[in-house]
């Protein structure tokens, strides 16, 4: 029998990274009474609508919220980024109606003990496709989910009780596990650098968002640090954990071990991943192999493109000064692509490492991009050398420029440290769009 029969259930933010509309989906098949919610307007979400064509029965309020769509629901389904303070939450709270994520419904379904959960400010998803693939090699009944462009509610339909859920969970998400007062099984934290700042009111506070992955963990429990990073490997962080705790570090990986992925950040994700598979008794040397293999994420210093001896790579996830830095240590002295929206964060460090590794640097309009461009220029020290252009607000046209700077042996790196909202949808539509001018501008 579908639990949610006939039940009125509101989402609250439909937005444009597919969790809301997967989550109105699960919903209407459910037979629930479905209703949309969004600040946005037609314009803005219809490429979201388009996917909800098929379900007619569903019904919007959209280009602003309204009480009576809150008094009419039994349940609420907030997107991640709506913040718990948001004044519908509260509103919809003191009448009593139940306020969950997509994540909370999931687990619903899904018990703790069959999740394998990863979090992490960066290499969640690396991480959980390099776990995710070496249980799929062992034979283990497996499914991967989460934070990967779709609702988790889209992956209920292929669990059952005896398949393990490699799962890449955001700090957003952990709140619906701190709801829920559950922690996975099996959790890994990858690392921890400034992130979300314009939603959390300070570091610390973002730092414990991480921590909520193992609060709730038992003696039979266990969870992954990564023993490099100053903020995860020091008493404080580590106080309060059950779980038992399993340092992994780049040096647990032997000296001749040849990846196909690129950057002493992947080490680190791979020897999470290592560590992670002896706890399943998988033999060290079964789950190298599968990892030699793996090519790497879709948007995560993706290699796109080879053209007339130039590559050019795609890291359009990198939304933080600390991922685009990574990326440029991987590739010194490549042509970068970077620049948008800024989320609350220092870009001197980020300022100083391109100066000191990039040949040239094309940059996307917004305030990180004043920010570092400010940086760049009152540097006292400043390479001559440092060729630099835009900002753009146009894509394609920064791309035709870029094509006459480049000659062969150049690598293109698109790492842009930043968000996208003023020029794309999110940081997916950006890479798409990203792809579709590389291909159109360099055949």
């Amino acid at each position: 029998m579908n639990k949610f029969k006939n039940i009125k259930v509101l989402i609250f933010g439909l937005g444009l990274n597919q969790g809301g509309v997967g989550s109105a989906q699960f919903f209407a098949k459910q037979g629930a009474q479905v209703k949309v919610t969004d600040l946005r307007k037609e314009e803005i979400l219809q490429s979201s609508l388009d996917q909800l064509k098929n379900y007619p029965e569903i019904t919007y309020t959209l280009g602003g919220h309204k009480h009576k769509d809150f008094d009419w629901a039994d349940t609420i389904i907030r997107n991640p980024a709506v913040k718990p303070g948001n004044s519908f939450i509260e509103y919809a709270r003191k009448l009593g109606k139940r306020v969950e994520q997509d994540m909370g419904i999931f687990l619903d379904y899904v018990k703790p003990e069959q999740i394998i959960g990863v979090t992490g400010t960066k290499g969640k998803s690396t991480t959980a496709s390099l776990i995710y693939e070496v249980l799929k090699a062992r034979g283990k009944n497996t499914v991967l989910a989460g934070n990967i462009g779709k609702s988790v509610l889209d992956t209920i339909d292929q669990v059952d009780e005896k398949t393990l859920v490699v799962l890449e969970i955001s700090s957003f998400q952990l709140e619906a596990f701190d709801q829920h007062k559950v922690s996975p099984r099996w959790a890994i934290i990858t690392n921890i650098y400034p992130d979300h700042l314009n939603y959390y009111k300070s570091m610390d506070e973002y730092i414990y968002s991480k921590k909520i992955i193992g609060l709730y963990q038992t003696p039979d429990d266990f969870i992954f640090i990564n023993k490099a990073d100053p903020s995860l490997n020091n008493p404080e962080f580590l106080k309060g954990f059950q779980g038992q705790i399993i340092f992994y570090s780049v040096s647990d990986l032997p000296e001749d071990f040849k990846p196909v992925l690129m950057g002493k950040h992947n080490k680190s994700n791979i020897a999470a991943t290592l560590a992670l598979g002896k706890t399943f008794d998988i033999p060290k040397e079964q789950i190298l192999d599968t990892i030699s293999k793996f090519k790497g994420v879709l948007f995560r210093m993706e290699l796109i493109k080879e053209w007339n001896g130039i590559k050019i790579y795609n890291d359009t996830t990198a939304t933080v000064p600390d991922a685009a830095i990574q990326a440029i240590k991987t590739f010194p002295n490549c042509i970068l692509i970077c620049g948008g929206m800024n989320k609350g964060m220092d870009y001197k460090e980020f300022s100083k490492v391109v100066d000191e590794n990039v040949k040239k640097v094309f940059f996307l309009e917004g305030d990180s991009t004043d920010s570092i461009l400010s940086s760049l220029r009152s540097a006292s020290r400043r390479r001559s050398n440092l060729k630099i252009y835009g900002p753009y607000n146009d894509l394609e046209k920064l791309l035709e420029d870029v094509k006459v700077e480049v000659k062969s042996g150049d690598i293109i790196l698109f790492s842009p440290a930043a968000t996208s909202f003023n020029l794309f949808q999110n940081e997916f539509d950006r890479g798409r769009k990203f792809n579709t001018a590389v291909e159109k501008l360099f055949r």
